[in-house]
This record gives C-alpha cells, structure tokens and sequence, in this order.
C-alpha cells in the first residue's frame, strides 16, 4: 500500500513528466485497489483543456494529501460525519487519479479510438483482430499497435477473437483485472456498476490476473468470476458458447427484406449499403448467424440467398442483381 507521502511524491513527479514506468504502475496499482477504472471520455492529448484540467487536479489533490486541517477541534458526536468526510476525499481522490490515468494512458499510446454504442457494434482492430462490443459497452484502444504489447480497455461485456501474435500479447484491461493471451477467442463481462468482471474462454488459452496475484490460466469452456469487492475468484467449466447468446440477439433473420438488413448492417460494421438495382430492396432474406462474423461473411451468405453479388470499397457496400418478383 502506497503510504501518503510515497503518494504525494509520485504525483509530483507525474506532473514534472519524470515518472518511471515502474512508478506510473504503482499509481495505476494504487487506484485500482480503490476499485476504480481508467476512463473512457478521455481529452485529447496536448489540447489545453486537457492541460489545464489536469494540472486542477494535481493542485486538488496534492493539497488534500498534504496534511490535515490543524487546530480543528473533533468532537466525539461529530465522528459519523468525520467519517464520511473521509470516505467524500477517498472517492474524490479517486476522480482524480481517474483523470490523472487517463492522461497516462494517452501519454501511452497517444490517440485513442473510443467506441460506445447504443447498439452492438462489431469492430476490427488495428492488428485484425474482432472484437463484437455488446449494446451499451466502451472500447478504447490506439489507432495502432506499437511496442512489445497491444493494450485495450473495456467497460461493459464484449467477444474478442485475437489474431495470433506470437512476438506479442494482447492485454484487456478491465478495472482491477487484467486479461492477458496471445491467440484465442473469449467473451468478458465487466460492467463499472456490477460487483463481477467475468472472462469465459470459447478457443485457446488467457491469462487472468488482477494486480495482486494470477487469478486463473483457462482454456476452452472454463469460466473465472472475480468478486471485485472482496477480491475473490472462482473458476468453473461452462459451455462458454451460451455465453455469447448476446451476439447473435440482432443476426437472426426471419424472412425481412434486404432493405431492413442493409440497415441492421449498417449499425453493426459502420457502413453505408447502397443497392444498384432498387428492386433488391424488398426482397426477403432467411438467414442466422452467431453475430461473430465478418461483414465480408455476412453478406456472403445473404447475397448468395438471393443470387446477388456485392462490392466493399472502405465505408461502402454496393449490392446488385435481379429484383425480386415476388419476396
């Protein structure tokens, strides 16, 4: 446990830019056994906003920790308040550092692409992996990967399919925990207001960790909950594919029309679907998928139903071919 004046010291040296890696971990080590999570909304690097809102909070802090009020006289009939006081600067403090983390983590990687959706979202990282992001999840990660790890931050529940890597690891960080693997496809569960973060493992093999201890190595249908509030773990055998139930909640279609799909699609992968011949339009589709798969997959299968064919050019989908005489 970082003592107040260890603390104080390490802030000080963040602010002058002199933090050593080692020193950065012991601030991220020492929010996160507040419990707390780096954030997503985080400023963009360099911008006064940013400067200015850290550097308020640094001062805020710092003064907090300097010391206690002298002179101020405690009364025993005061001590409930006393203590929410304390408990008031614990969460402060916390907000802070919060930020200050944030900072870091741009300082890292510089940019980030910050993905939160009303809707599930599928979305192909820089070094190719998949990740389908569940309605309502964020996902923050850099618009490349650089260095000997690639990083990414999740809030909420999310299916990641990693690209193998041999030369490098893929980290999930997720609050206290962290998800560590080199080639393997696994679902995790960690929403900021749950008690439990949740990682099952549907191919190959993870490295489960918070910032104390191993929690778990899993393969293939195992399951480990972490109780984030008592810092306890259970690991289980589950069939990890009903835990991906999620993913295919908006992929089963039930005879609607290509048009209707187009717009599904369109949320899904952030593409605009334009169709050559307009007649397409209200053909009807009969088609599943476990919401895992590829834009290129999906239309694949939803073209060849209707003996259409379509072209990807970045953002953009055209679909042509004869229209429907009758759906």
């Amino acid at each position: 446990m970082i003592d107040k004046q260890h603390l104080l010291t390490l802030l000080e040296k963040y602010e002058a830019g002199r933090c050593s890696p080692e020193e950065l971990q012991q601030l991220e080590d020492w929010y996160a056994r507040l419990g707390g999570d780096l954030p997503e909304e985080v400023l963009v690097p360099g911008s006064a906003a940013a400067s200015l809102h850290t550097a308020q909070q640094l001062t805020i802090l710092k003064q907090r920790l300097a010391g206690e009020r002298k002179g101020e006289r405690r009364l025993p009939v005061r001590r409930v308040m006393q203590w929410a006081a304390v408990f008031i600067g614990l969460i402060l403090a916390a907000g802070i550092i919060y930020y200050l983390l944030a900072a870091t983590f741009l300082q890292r990687h510089g940019a980030v692409e910050i993905v939160q959706s009303s809707y599930s979202r599928y979305i192909t990282l820089p070094d190719g992996s998949r990740v389908v992001l569940r309605a309502g999840s964020r996902l923050s990660y850099p618009p490349a990967f650089t260095g000997s790890i690639r990083e990414v931050r999740l809030s909420g529940e999310a299916y990641f399919d990693i690209k193998p890597d041999s030369a490098r690891g893929f980290v999930i960080h997720t609050g206290r925990v962290r998800t560590t693997v080199l080639g393997t496809s696994f679902n995790i569960k960690a929403y900021p207001d749950a008690e439990e973060i949740t990682v099952s493992v549907t191919r190959g093999k993870v490295r489960v960790e918070d910032d104390k201890q191993v929690l778990a190595v899993l393969t293939r249908d195992q399951q480990v909950v972490y109780n984030t509030l008592r810092s306890l773990s259970a690991r289980q055998v589950v069939t990890a594919a009903t835990q991906l139930d999620w993913t295919r909640e908006d992929m089963i279609f039930e005879s609607i029309s290509f048009d209707d799909i187009a717009t599904i699609l369109h949320k899904r992968y952030s593409v605009s679907i334009r169709f050559a011949n307009e007649g397409l339009r209200h053909c009807l589709i009969r088609a599943s998928f476990t919401g895992t798969e590829s834009l290129a997959e999906v239309l694949d299968v939803i073209c060849g139903v209707r003996n259409a064919s379509y072209k990807i050019d970045g953002q953009e989908v055209l679909i042509d071919g004869q229209p429907c005489d009758t759906p």
